[in-house]
């Protein structure tokens, strides 16, 4: 059997950090990480936005049962 859940993605703005929690079918909440953001704007530092991008939306596709599935992974 293949556990499912969803992603939400909490900002917490005044420690600059971002938090991703699994959330079950049975409403269970549990932390799956949490990084800072990153130092610069995307105006100060194109680069290291979308390197912060591609790693948060590559991290969020390997976990996700559903996208792996689709994608074949």
């Amino acid at each position: 059997m293949t556990t499912t859940y969803s992603h939400l993605v909490e900002v917490d703005e005044a420690a600059r950090r971002l938090r991703i929690h699994r959330i079950y079918a049975d409403a269970r909440k549990e932390l799956y990480t949490e990084i800072d953001l990153p130092a610069e704007t995307v105006d100060e530092s194109e680069e290291s936005f979308e390197t912060f991008c591609r790693l948060l939306g590559e991290n969020l596709l390997l976990d996700s049962p559903a996208a792996r599935k689709v994608l074949g992974l």
